[in-house]
């Protein structure tokens, strides 16, 4: 459960949405890693703690974060990183199973993604194929292989929870996105030339594919839980 922040009688939540436009829009050509340390370094807190605002994993544990945070950003008010959600309407009429099922996808799709990203969208494990002695006119099958066998860990997730969550809104649109989106940020660009040798402005980087895929997974959790 997100943490609260009262203001003058009001309960607020961390709007995780605004706070990753924001960090997505700092971006330029840096590295997301880089970006992490950078702000956590300028509001003296962990990399870690950032990058678990990134990913929803926690909120920031108290307003000083937030109103440093927002100064960072040069925002006129801290509370454009905030929002009012009622503890009712927050939790969409789900009971606590459904809530629960809801975040053993939400935790399978984070892991997949996280895996994503560290291995540099599976093309870090070519040096291991090849000290393995994989010719490399086969490493490429193998980075698929690795790729389809990390997302059927997320299928096999989402199918589990189907018998708490069907006919709802989330399940579906989650499928969706699983069946999609996740497929999409691997799909053809495992190649050798996509990857190394074509030119990389003209190419989504594993930063952009991350980002993209988080940021819609997480509107899709923003307008039901």
């Amino acid at each position: 459960m997100a943490r609260r922040y009262e203001i003058n009688g009001i309960d607020y939540y961390f709007d995780y949405q605004r706070f990753n436009e924001l960090f997505t829009k700092d971006k330029g050509k840096k590295l997301i890693g880089d970006l992490e340390q950078e702000l956590a370094d300028s509001i003296q807190v962990s990399k870690d703690a950032v990058h678990s605002w990134r990913n929803r994993v926690q909120s920031p544990n108290d307003l000083d974060i937030i109103k440093n945070i927002a100064n960072y950003y040069k925002l006129r008010d801290f509370k454009y990183l905030l929002i009012i959600k009622e503890e009712k309407k927050r939790m969409n009429n789900f009971n606590e199973l459904q809530i629960n099922s809801i975040k053993r996808i939400y935790d399978s799709i984070i892991e997949h993604l996280d895996y994503f990203e560290k291995t540099d969208g599976y093309n870090d494990l070519w040096l291991d194929f090849i000290d393995k002695g994989i010719e490399p006119e086969c490493i490429e099958d193998k980075l698929y292989e690795v790729a389809e066998k990390e997302l059927n860990k997320v299928i096999l997730c989402y199918k589990k929870e189907k018998i708490l969550l069907k006919n709802t809104k989330v399940y579906e649109e989650t499928g969706d996105f699983i069946y999609n989106d996740l497929y999409d940020i691997f799909d053809g660009k495992l190649k050798y030339a996509y990857r190394f040798e074509a030119i990389s402005d003209e190419n989504p980087t594993t930063d952009d594919d991350y980002n993209k895929a988080m940021n819609k997974f997480n509107s899709i959790i923003d307008k039901y839980i």
